[in-house]
């Protein structure tokens, strides 16, 4: 049974109230959507339809396991959306063709074992998308590349093995990146990091990478291991790399120089 509309006050704020399904009557003027912690298991076709005015949505922590085509059409004004920790295992290749608006999607913390070819191209207005915490375990090389707006990018606790050539290059505009704890070995492409001009933090730790296994390495040796080549113009934006959890030794002076603005060796 669907539960009808009880929560009070402009904004919906329906949070922990152990709620199986999103209510019915919600009123057409909304702008914020809070379902947080419940126990909402899917999304019934159209029962979105009427919040057109609705901006921020928040429905994480629930155990929703796919997101149907169709059910985010109407919400053209959405600029929020929030999704992660739920089961989600699927997408629908258009599920986000409507949501153009959108500067902020959490997928963190679902089931996620791929990512159709297309499925971002319309969300064109992105500054932020977390996938944190699924189960990919490759990308496809043009899933970012209508993103051009991103800003942080959220791909770590996932088992990637690989990047595929290209999947940065449209991301002039990315300054954190983080990809820490995955599967990635020795599968950087060269080059794969040279358009991310406004690139200020990145995380690497945590990977197995097969070049860190070989013994003392400087971090001249890991870059070239990796086929990572970090350009002049990356590297004087740069104000955060993280490597830990490897077995550097030495970091050779003015590698990165004004990576830090520091010149530090």
């Amino acid at each position: 049974m669907v539960a009808a509309w009880s929560c009070p006050g402009a904004d919906a704020d329906c949070h922990g109230r152990s709620l199986a399904s999103v209510p019915t009557g919600i009123p057409s003027t909304t702008r914020m959507l809070r379902l947080y912690n419940n126990q909402i298991t899917k999304l019934e076709p159209g029962v979105l339809d009427s919040l057109t005015q609705l901006t921020n949505m928040d429905l994480g922590s629930n155990r929703l396991q796919a997101l149907p085509e169709g059910v985010f059409d109407r919400l053209v004004n959405l600029q929020w959306m929030d999704l992660d920790v739920n089961q989600i295992t699927k997408i629908e290749p258009r599920v986000f063709e409507s949501l153009a608006a959108l500067t902020l999607v959490d997928l963190n913390g679902n089931r996620l074992q791929h990512l159709p070819e297309e499925v971002f191209d319309h969300l064109v207005n992105l500054r932020q998308l977390g996938l944190c915490c699924n189960k990919l375990t490759e990308l496809p090389s043009s899933a970012f590349a209508k993103l051009t707006r991103l800003k942080h990018l959220g791909l770590d606790g996932n088992q990637l093995k690989s990047i595929p050539a290209g999947v940065f290059d449209r991301l002039g505009n990315l300054q954190w990146l983080s990809l820490h704890t995955n599967q990635l070995k020795s599968s950087i492409p060269k080059g794969a990091f040279d358009n991310l001009k406004s690139l200020t933090h990145i995380w690497l730790y945590n990977n197995p990478w097969e070049c860190a296994l070989r013994g003392a390495l400087s971090l001249l040796s890991l870059s070239l291991c990796l086929h990572v080549m970090i350009n002049d113009k990356v590297a004087y934006t740069l104000t955060y790399l993280n490597l830990q959890d490897n077995q550097l030794k030495s970091i050779p002076k003015g590698r990165l120089l004004g990576a830090c603005n520091s010149g530090a060796g």
